[in-house]
């Protein structure tokens, strides 16, 4: 499978052969403040995303400011479930962050293994990429965060 950020985020992977497209349906993001949060993920295989509620740079939060998602993690997994429970174990480097911020999370289900790790190695360049265009901003004075595309 070979999938490029965009079509990740749209929910779409192409085959390697180039015969044809895979939909990916995205959940909607939902609020994540304990385990019981995610008392309705189901235990099958798939992507997900975890992210912070920020406020976007040089906004004040008592006015209004504009909400962001800085995303915390991303991964594939053979049983969401089991995944996004471990993310409250005392051995997640992300646990603290879940149980102090207003997180959220946003999974798809993806029983293809091939397809899962295409569209999370999609996610994660993408990530890659914001991190680097975000840090060439900082240094020329804009800090302007990376957008999603649009379907994500």
């Amino acid at each position: 499978m070979d999938a490029s950020p965009r079509a990740a985020f749209a929910g779409t992977t192409q085959s390697s052969s180039g015969q044809g497209e895979h939909k990916v349906r995205w959940s909607a993001w939902f609020r994540c403040e304990s385990s019981f949060s995610l008392l309705l993920v189901p235990g099958q295989p798939g992507v997900y995303v975890v992210g912070e509620e920020v406020i976007a740079p040089g906004e004040v939060a008592s006015l209004g400011a504009r909400r962001m998602l800085a995303v915390l993690e991303v991964g594939a997994t053979d049983d969401l479930a089991r995944a996004l429970s471990r993310l409250f174990t005392a051995a997640s480097a992300i646990r603290d962050r879940l149980l102090n911020a207003r997180c959220f999370v946003r999974f798809a289900q993806v029983s293809d293994a091939a397809q899962r790790e295409a569209v999370c190695a999609a996610l994660q360049n993408w990530l890659a990429g914001a991190a680097h265009a975000a840090g060439e901003a900082r240094r020329e004075g804009v800090a302007s965060p990376a957008l999603l595309p649009a379907g994500f």
